[in-house]
């Protein structure tokens, strides 16, 4: 269903000074959110393209991705989440290079071979069937396109896990790093680079 939010520019300017001291707290605790999309964005080198972002969470990826210039379909299952992805899609004046639904990843409601690029990031870690929503990715990425995984690393999950025990929060965390997706997207005809950056690791496949 596509999510569309109603703002004002109270909301607007309320949740951008919210996001903006978050984004503050992980960076002071040596995790740069910022800096994770540069790295991850530079890393794939992605030519303008239809782009699918699957887990919107808080927009960073969707705006980051908007920004560059790409016509940007971005889901998540929480209507909480598509709403602050909103309001930081408009603080920017990007939310209309956006299309935002509210999906569940596991049965995307689009054709098969739909996008140029599929993007899941920071979301890895909360998908308890990791081979059922890759099935359902690569049926809709095409054919030599390129499908991006990343994911925080044992330092970047130590400082969320960190945070949200502070803030009194339980943080779910059912990654085992990047090599069973690895494996995956190997054994389903990929080809894989990983990398490494100081809280996230990335995953760059190509669609065979």
């Amino acid at each position: 269903m596509r999510y569309l939010p109603n703002l004002t520019d109270v909301d607007i300017r309320e949740n951008h000074k919210i996001f903006k001291e978050r984004l503050d707290v992980y960076k002071n605790e040596g995790l740069d959110f910022l800096a994770n999309r540069e790295y991850l964005l530079d890393k794939v080198g992605l030519a303008k393209s239809k782009v699918l972002d699957v887990g919107t969470g808080r927009g960073l990826t969707c705006l980051y991705l908007a920004d560059a210039g790409h016509s940007v379909i971005t889901v998540d299952i929480k209507d909480e989440m598509l709403k602050i992805a909103a309001l930081n899609l408009a603080h920017k004046k990007l939310l209309s290079n956006v299309m935002l639904y509210k999906m569940d990843a596991y049965a995307l409601d689009f054709e098969n071979d739909s996008f140029g690029a599929v993007f899941i990031v920071e979301a890895l870690h909360h998908i308890e069937d990791l081979n059922k929503m890759l099935r359902e990715i690569d049926r809709v990425v095409i054919s030599n396109s390129k499908l991006v995984l990343a994911d925080f690393n044992e330092k970047g999950m130590f400082i969320v896990d960190k945070i949200h025990k502070r803030e009194g929060n339980v943080h779910t965390n059912l990654s085992t790093g990047p090599e069973k997706p690895r494996e995956w997207l190997m054994k389903h005809g990929y080809e894989v680079k990983l990398y490494d950056d100081v809280c996230q690791w990335v995953i760059v496949a190509i669609k065979g």
